[in-house]
């Protein structure tokens, strides 16, 4: 009996990989997988134990398949790919160093040495991205060789298994609903996520008379880009009457009532692999305001609502002009369509393939 051996550097809560890396472990042995997750650094144990990679080495068969998310410098790659087992790679992209806060310089060098091992995943049976824009981020990285092997055999399949998978959750009472319109942003508080400009764009709609309110959710709790976007909340707040809520580490119940409790969502990043927050979005029937990025129209299709990434009155004026006077019902059938198409990729029949693909028995 062969074991499956999903690997990342970082399985912990409240991540996008490290969900993904425990759904795929749930769902190898769901299909009579023997399964075994491996990280660098965890805080989950459950419901399938997290081991450190350090007794990986001796634990490994000949027989078995690795799993092995790519999404940041992993030390662990040059010696993963090294092992003659059968190894699938699912590369989630990477963050460009010139998009991460200057301060942040660890981050900084995680992110262009992760980049500079693409490279590496050629050596892999079986490649798998998030997206179209994420697949062209790793072949721009292949030399002739690896772009003749597998430029048309990387297979494109949403990173979690059960988009409707927010049906098992019951939703939490956070507050009494408001007379305001919501709009909820859910991601990391990071500089390129430009949630300060999120800040700015709910200013503006205030200045429109739009009566907003405004949910972040995420992480990091504190630091200088968030002290900074928490600092301007209570400006706009103060100044212009719009509520602006932080909510740090919570659960999927609570994070279930606001996505309920919303008017519409919106993501104003500068660069995504997929965008898990779209696909949310659509599972929860909310339209989404979105910036062009190539990964999130992708998620989105026809249901994404544009904003200019560089205009934020510009970017409020079309908010307000779908919130509105807008084709609601109309939408409402887009996201719908759209919601059950991308219902069917994230299945989890195209990573079960993969792994039963590579002979795991």
């Amino acid at each position: 009996m062969s074991t499956v051996h999903i690997h990342a550097r970082d399985i912990v809560l409240n991540d996008a990989v490290g969900s993904f890396a425990r759904q795929i472990a749930i769902l190898a042995e769901k299909a009579g997988h023997d399964v075994r997750l491996w990280a660098e650094h965890t805080d989950v144990q459950e419901p399938h134990p997290v081991e450190t990679r350090s007794a990986f080495w001796t634990a490994v068969q000949p027989q078995d398949v690795i799993f092995f998310n790519h999404s940041i410098f992993d030390p662990a790659l040059d010696d993963i790919v090294a092992l003659s087992n059968a190894k699938i790679v699912y590369f989630h992209n990477i963050t460009p160093p010139d998009l991460i806060d200057r301060a942040d310089e660890r981050t900084i060098e995680n992110c262009r040495l992760g980049l500079e091992q693409r490279p590496l995943l050629a050596k892999f049976d079986i490649i798998m991205v998030n997206s179209e824009a994420t697949a062209k981020c790793l072949l721009e990285a292949f030399d002739a060789d690896a772009l003749a092997r597998h430029k048309d055999r990387i297979v494109i399949c949403p990173p979690l298994i059960g988009a409707d998978r927010w049906n098992a959750v019951q939703a939490e009472d956070l507050r009494a609903a408001s007379d305001k319109l919501n709009l909820l942003y859910v991601g990391r508080i990071v500089a390129h996520k430009g949630v300060l400009d999120i800040v700015d764009i709910a200013g503006e709609l205030a200045a429109l008379k739009i009566p907003i309110a405004l949910d972040i959710v995420g992480g990091p709790a504190n630091g200088p880009y968030v002290d900074l976007v928490k600092a301007r909340a209570k400006a706009i707040e103060e100044n212009d009457g719009v509520p602006v809520t932080f909510h740090h580490g919570i659960s999927d119940r609570q994070l279930k009532a606001l996505y309920e409790m919303t008017t519409a969502c919106i993501a104003h990043s500068s660069h995504e692999g997929f965008c898990v927050p779209a696909l949310d979005a659509l599972a929860f029937d909310r339209p989404m305001f979105v910036t062009p990025v190539a990964a999130i129209l992708e998620v989105l299709g026809p249901a994404a609502l544009l904003i200019p990434q560089d205009d934020k009155a510009a970017a409020a004026a079309a908010i307000a002009a779908f919130l509105m006077d807008g084709d609601h019902a109309g939408h409402a059938s887009v996201r719908k369509k759209r919601f059950e198409e991308l219902r069917t990729e994230a299945d989890g029949g195209l990573v079960l393939a993969a792994i039963e693909g590579l002979g795991a028995a």
